[in-house]
Order: C-alpha cells, then structure tokens, then sequence
C-alpha cells in the first residue's frame, strides 16, 4: 500500500473544494494540495439557477472567462407565484454584474477541478474516503479507496470537509448538525420540442405540497422540481411519475411552461433537503466548508455562491492559521454563524408571505416554525423567492 503526504487534504470536489484548492493554492502556493472527489465529474448532477452575483467568487477565483466560454445559459432572472396566482418577475437584467444564468452543473463542478489542477493541486478522482487516523499534530493519516488504483493512504497536516451536506469528516470527529428544517425534492427532466421555445427565467410558483421550480437548461432540457415535506408528500413514489405528474397538472403556470415539452421519461429524482448547521466548524486540524458547514434553503438559490464564498473564506483563514495566527480558524466559524442565521431570518420572511394555504400540512410546518413572526394583515415585505437549486 502506498502512502502519499501533503499539507491539505481537501475531501470533496464540488464546488466548496474545488474552490478551496484555488483560493488555497493563490494564497499560499507553498502548500501542498490534494483533493478528494469520489466521482469522475460523469455522474448527474442536478443545474442550478445562479442571481447575477455569482459573477463576484467566480472572478476571485480566475475562472470568470472560462464560466462565460462554457455554454452555460443567461437568463434574465427569477419569475414568482408567491402569495399570488400571477407571476411577478424579478428582472436581473440590469443588475452591475449582468444576467442571471441556469447552469449545467456537472460542466461547472468539472471546470472548477480543472481549475484546481492548473493552480497545482492534485485531484484525486474517483476516490473515497474510508477512515481518518488522528495523528496528534502531524495531523491525519487518510485510508482511501481508490476505484483504479486500490487501497492507499493519505498523510495531511490539514484536512478540509467538503463532503456537502452530509459532512462525513466533521462528524467522524464529533461535530454534530443542527438541523432547522427537513424537506425533500423530486426532479423530473423534460425535453423542449424542436422549434420550441422556452422562457430564459427560472420559475418558482407555490403550492399546496410546496413549491414547484422549473427552468431551461443547456441541451435544450428543462428541469422541473417539487419541493416538498414528508407530510406534504407523504405516499409519493418517484419510482413510478404518475403522481408527481398530477400534482404538476395543478401548478398552472409551471404546466403552462412546460406544455411545449415533452416528458424525458428519465427515472424522477429525490433528495433531501436539510436546512441547518454544524455546531461546531472547525476543529484539531480540520474546518468545513460549503454545505458541510452549513446547508441553505434552496428557495434563496444561493447554495453554491454560498459554497464558493465560504471556499474564499476559509482559504484566507486556513493561510493565516498555518502562519501562525489560532485564532483565525475560530474567526471563521464565527462569520459562517453569523451569515446562516441572516439566512434563517430572511427565510422566515419569505415563508410567512405565503399565507394561501395555512392548514396544508406543508405551510403550516412552516408557519409553526416561526409563530413569533406571523405577519399582520396586509402586510407583505418579504423579498421575492430567488429559485432552486434544481
């Protein structure tokens, strides 16, 4: 068996590690990087609706030219039925940074690698993790698996969690998740018509069960996701897509959409949806980062700017920590903290603006959550939903 060493170990190669390599690697070229992604970046990875922003981290990163080069659609923002039958549209057009854009996930997380390699850091595909061995100071001794290669080992003076959602280091070494909400998606994909054509924004319109999101990716697909509970959705099998399609047929706007598509008869995907975060951050020789750190709702689209910004973070608190600095790791945590819970309010904000439905099982989850916060009559100054991570 052979053993390889490094000064970080990234786990993970979405766009939180990915990311992290970059940054790491402009901070601080003098640390040897490796990543960890257990896949070949050839599996389905659902899109995303991106707001304008994004276009902030990319360039932080290097990677803005390649992002406009990759083929990935500009849309021109977010349209909404929330609280309302109409849709309302949230123009992002003339925003400083430009169009919005739904994005090909998988062209994405791959760039982002590539990236990663260019600056120096060795990525490892398909390769997992099997158990971490604490090595007091020295760190880490990684037992990998990888699919090629067989069984070796990893020493790391650092290692970074980027497992998502499940944050498979962080908890080995005893963080634990705070979970706020728990929800899940069902994804069907659709195929526009040749000579069809099909609106540039994302669309979320609510529901009784939840909310549906829908929009146009490259290829000419078009993703369509329910976003439910376990109450909401009880007895749905995405096995079979007859009920989801039913439930599609009472979303008028989302149906509307989708009328000059036809059905990709692809199996529907499920997934979970957990809002929360970890009590604890960071430890001996160990941060998260992305959705292991903290997990958004999807409603406010901003799960990979939030990936890639905590990335940027972390890296600048990781370079001071190997200059010296212990405090700096701690000061990380801290912002993360901070950020999730204006993330918590300004959910609540927007859930409690939709008041159609009070006694659906799904809304009256929501609401239940936040009985401190229920509005007054007529008033309605919540933000307008951003999207999904579809």
């Amino acid at each position: 068996m052979s053993e390889a060493a490094c000064d970080v170990a990234i786990i993970g190669g979405g766009p939180a590690g990915s990311a992290m390599a970059v940054a790491l690697r402009d901070l601080a070229p003098f640390l040897s990087v490796v990543m960890l992604e257990r896949t070949g970046y050839d599996t389905h990875r659902p899109g995303e609706a991106l707001s304008p922003d994004i276009r902030t981290p990319l360039s932080r990163l290097g990677v803005w030219s390649s992002f406009l080069r990759d083929g990935h659609l500009a849309s021109r923002g977010t349209s909404s039925c929330w609280s309302r039958a109409e849709p309302r549209v949230q123009d992002m057009r003339m925003s400083p940074w430009g169009s919005a854009w739904n994005l090909d996930r998988a062209r994405f997380d791959e760039r982002l690698s590539l990236e990663a390699a260019r600056q120096g850091a060795r990525v490892l595909r398909l390769t997992t993790l099997l158990d971490a061995e604490p090595l007091a100071a020295e760190g880490y001794r990684l037992h990998l698996s990888q699919r090629k290669a067989g069984a070796l080992t990893l020493r790391a003076r650092f290692v970074v969690d980027a497992t998502g959602w499940k944050a498979t280091f962080a908890m080995s070494q005893g963080a634990r998740r705070r979970i706020r909400d728990r929800c899940f998606t069902v994804h069907g994909a659709f195929q526009l018509r040749p000579g069809e054509s099909f609106p540039t924004d994302a669309l979320v319109e609510a529901c009784p069960e939840g909310w549906w999101h829908s929009a146009r990716l490259p290829a000419d697909r078009v993703a369509v996701t329910l976003v439910g509970d376990g109450d909401s959705l009880h007895g749905l099998r995405w096995a079979t897509p007859e009920r989801w399609m039913a439930l599609l047929e009472q979303a008028p706007v989302t149906l509307a959409r989708v009328a000059v598509c036809d059905f990709a008869g692809e199996p529907l995907v499920a997934a979970p949806v957990l809002v929360g975060e970890l009590d604890r951050m960071h430890g001996a020789r160990w941060l998260a980062v992305g959705d292991a750190a903290h997990t958004h709702d999807p409603l406010s689209a901003q799960g990979i700017f939030s990936a890639l910004d905590s990335a940027l973070l972390a890296a600048e608190a990781l370079e001071q920590y190997m200059r010296g600095e212990e405090a700096a790791l701690r000061a990380y945590e801290e912002t993360l903290h901070l950020r999730f819970d204006a993330h918590l309010r300004k959910r609540s904000e927007t859930y409690r603006e939709e008041q159609r439905w009070p006694d659906a099982p799904f809304w009256k989850n929501r609401h239940a959550a936040f009985p401190s916060l229920t509005p007054v009559a007529g008033q309605h100054s919540a933000p307008t939903p951003a999207g999904l991570a579809t």
